[in-house]
């Protein structure tokens, strides 16, 4: 059970991420001027965020359940380590993205942007590519933000949900094709502190023979 829940998770991202990289085209002219204008706040949010420390509980809407600490440095550096009994790991260095089961010692590499949350931890955040906006909300103090790929419309969503006044990235939101939902909600984050850049290497790991390396 806690493997599948890893396992969808990253499923969802790369149903979700599988494109190749952005071509130019822009849906933000079909919005409303005040959508417009969030969205485009959140851009500048999202690119103004250099680092994020915070403890995340993530629940499936399969019944399956999770906790652990997520680590972003932008660009290109993630870690998401799960609690234990969940032996899942998942690492982006700025080239690759690893998921790796501790107990089998199995990892499964994968070009970095080939996840939606590459979105998130790219150089540059934009949506004037093949990322369309298909929702913006904005009630209670709450934004959130649909997104999907304009080339791949059936393969699902991830919506990037956030507390306003100050704004303040809270929770996202992946649904895969199957419409499995998947939520990551960040509890206690920290922002613009320091990381140990050790968070993102994997060399120390006992990865079972027949594993594919990525390169270096």
């Amino acid at each position: 059970m806690l493997r599948t829940l890893a396992a969808a998770t990253l499923a969802a991202l790369v149903a979700l991420g599988a494109t190749a990289p952005a071509r130019a085209s822009t849906d933000l002219a079909a919005l409303s001027a005040d959508d417009a204008a969030a969205v485009q706040r959140a851009v500048r949010y999202l690119n103004d965020l250099s680092t994020l420390r915070a403890r995340f509980v993530q629940i499936s809407s399969n019944g399956t359940y999770a906790e652990g600490e997520v680590i972003i440095e932008r660009p290109g550096r993630l870690r998401f380590e799960y609690d234990p009994p969940n032996p899942v790991l998942l690492i982006a260095d700025g080239l690759n993205f690893l998921f790796y089961d501790r107990e089998l010692k199995q990892a499964t590499f994968l070009p970095l942007w080939e996840t939606p949350l590459w979105f998130l931890i790219r150089e540059k955040v934009q949506l004037s590519d093949n990322i369309q906006v298909t929702a913006v909300e904005r009630e209670n103090g709450v934004l959130k933000l649909t997104l999907r790929d304009k080339e791949t419309t059936d393969a699902g969503s991830i919506t990037l949900i956030f507390s306003d006044a100050p704004l303040s990235l809270r929770k996202w939101e992946l649904v895969d094709a199957q419409g499995i939902s998947t939520q990551v909600s960040l509890i206690n984050p920290e922002f613009g502190v320091p990381i140990d850049s050790a968070a993102f290497n994997y060399d120390d790991l006992k990865i079972q023979r027949g594993t594919t390396q990525p390169d270096r």
